[in-house]
């Protein structure tokens, strides 16, 4: 990156850092296609064959280049609106646009689109053949600045893109500039998802008893659909929390699963929760949450050659209350970290799995890299497997024993080969990625992890995960977020006294305070001397109790 991009990055961040992050999420509002609840059947007559790609020649060139899990191929097409698919006038004044498309032999298809603009009201749903996998509503929330969206896996060679258009909206934009054609690496689809993913079998799973003590640092990994141009790739990444407390998504990843991606990252694929509920292999794929869409804030290393790895993404919307997600908290130490922790991870885009060391961690040199800028770590046998990394691992978290991120893993020797268990691995040291890639605020942590420079050295995980009322119509707040005053109006003055109080996310008590609403129904809560973060607000009247988020800034 050239100076000239660098100082066009760092300006736009730092009006970045003033703003609130975003507060609605790029996600599926759910629903059925206006063709399934109303019976209309099947479009078996106009179908978009898209040519599938040798794959015995992808196989040698994965073989040659194994990093980052590359597990399907990009094919251009053109398809849209106006020149593909069939239009189908249906009852009520609903208009219906369904293009089906097909890659023979693909184990599963993912849709980029290069334009993506939804006026509100239509809906946009992804199916398969059976419609027994269903995505979406995909709406006006999916829109951004570039016009751009992705949408995956649907399993199987083949799936239809459905809109829906009530009377009365303006035209939609949709095209498909590239069909991603899985190969490897994904669920194979026989009537039920089995068989998903493809990693070995000394793997453990996160939910196995090596997972009990990492409950909250497992809810921050991610597994990542890196798209690279005209490729897709699996990697892992994890949210990261900021000194400020506030929930701003911040993922943590390598930089070559995105270093020649920057330009594609609005069509990045994050997929929460992606594991089992327990410790066997689970017969059905679990639930797909995903998110679309990041921004590139931070990178350094070149790709582990000369330096440590890291790249920083901030997603393009807050992280839903229902992803039951945790903000790692970590440590910038450049001493060895404790003798034990694990590693947390998706290989080969397969479930979240958990590896284990009781080794202390060494400084090490990557292969090819010119900086000590890496953390040497060799894998544990443990109750169940004996855990290590694969391809779609890269990324990933490393934990020290105190559940504090201490590297971000960029590859290694081990794998569940009986002759290569006990080979190392290698993360990038996060100490390195907090201020030693370069002295730009794109080329480190520090800038964007604590924005304020307090100089914290460690920090514990985030986590607010609370179910807030649901009816408060006797009462409201407002500004949320606030600078110093925050405002409590009741409907009517006969409420007497307001018991409150304020926590802070680990639940310590930072105001309990008594208000009277027979004074004035408009009350000031003073929160002018608190620190920036989130913070919870409990009001209770004597009979109604009222739960709200309060984000400082």
């Amino acid at each position: 990156m050239n100076s000239t991009s660098k100082t066009s990055l760092r300006l736009a961040f730092f009006v970045m850092m003033l703003l609130p992050f975003p507060l609605s999420a790029q996600l599926s509002q759910g629903g059925l296609p206006w063709s399934f609840s109303h019976a209309i059947a099947p479009d078996t007559n106009n179908i978009v064959i898209v040519a599938p790609p040798v794959t015995e020649a992808l196989a040698a060139e994965d073989q040659k280049s194994p990093l980052p899990y590359r597990y399907a191929l990009n094919l251009p097409v053109d398809l849209g609106m106006g020149t593909a698919g069939q239009w189908t006038a249906a009852s009520s004044g609903m208009t219906v646009w369904r293009l089906n498309v097909k890659s023979q032999g693909a184990k599963a298809l993912i849709l980029y689109f290069d334009r993506y603009n939804i006026p509100e009201g239509g809906k946009v749903f992804i199916y398969n053949p059976g419609r027994t996998q269903l995505l979406g509503a995909f709406t006006q929330m999916n829109n951004n600045k570039l016009s751009t969206f992705a949408a995956g896996l649907i399993y199987g060679d083949e799936l239809t893109i459905e809109y829906n258009a009530p009377a009365g909206l303006p035209m939609a934009e949709l095209h498909v500039s590239e069909v991603g054609y899985a190969y490897r690496g994904v669920a194979e689809y026989t009537g039920v998802k089995t068989g998903f993913g493809s990693s070995g079998p000394c793997e453990v799973n996160v939910n196995c008893s090596e997972g009990a003590q990492w409950q909250n640092q497992q809810r921050s990994v991610a597994r990542i659909n890196v798209k690279r141009g005209g490729s897709s790739v699996w990697c892992t990444g994890s949210l990261v929390n900021n000194v400020r407390n506030d929930g701003k998504p911040y993922v943590l990843t390598a930089d070559h699963c995105g270093t020649t991606s920057s330009t594609d990252l609005s069509q990045w694929i994050f997929y929460f929760g992606y594991q089992s509920a327990g410790c066997p292999d689970p017969t059905k794929e679990p639930a797909l949450h995903s998110m679309t869409g990041a921004t590139l804030v931070a990178h350094g290393g070149n790709a582990a050659s000369a330096g440590s790895d890291f790249f920083l993404l901030l997603l393009n919307a807050a992280v839903p209350d229902s992803f039951n997600a945790y903000f790692n908290g970590w440590s910038r130490e450049n001493i060895p970290p404790s003798p034990s922790g694990t590693g947390i991870h998706h290989p080969q885009g397969d479930i979240k799995k958990i590896s284990t060391y009781t080794a202390p961690l060494q400084p090490a040199f990557w292969t090819g890299g010119s900086k000590l800028a890496h953390w040497k770590v060799t894998w544990a046998q443990t109750a169940n497997g004996h855990g290590t990394t694969e391809g779609g691992s890269s990324g990933s978290p490393l934990f020290d024993n105190q559940g504090r991120l201490v590297g971000t893993l960029t590859g290694g020797d081990s794998s569940c080969d009986s002759a290569l268990l006990d080979k190392p691995d290698y993360y990038g040291m996060f100490s390195y990625s907090w201020d030693k890639n370069g002295t730009d605020s794109t080329d480190v942590l520090k800038y964007w992890l604590d924005p304020d420079n307090t100089g914290v050295v460690a920090l514990n995980g985030w986590a607010l995960s609370v179910q807030e009322s649901e009816s408060n119509d006797w009462i409201t707040f407002f500004p949320n977020p606030v600078s110093d005053q925050l405002n409590i109006k009741v409907s009517s003055p006969e409420r007497m006294t307001l018991h409150c109080t304020i926590h802070d996310i680990l639940g310590n008590p930072c105001l309990v305070q008594d208000l009277s609403s027979v004074v004035n129904p408009e009350m000031q809560i003073d929160l002018s001397g608190f620190a920036r973060g989130v913070y919870l607000l409990r009001i209770n009247d004597g009979d109604r109790q009222v739960v709200r988020k309060i984000i400082k800034k």
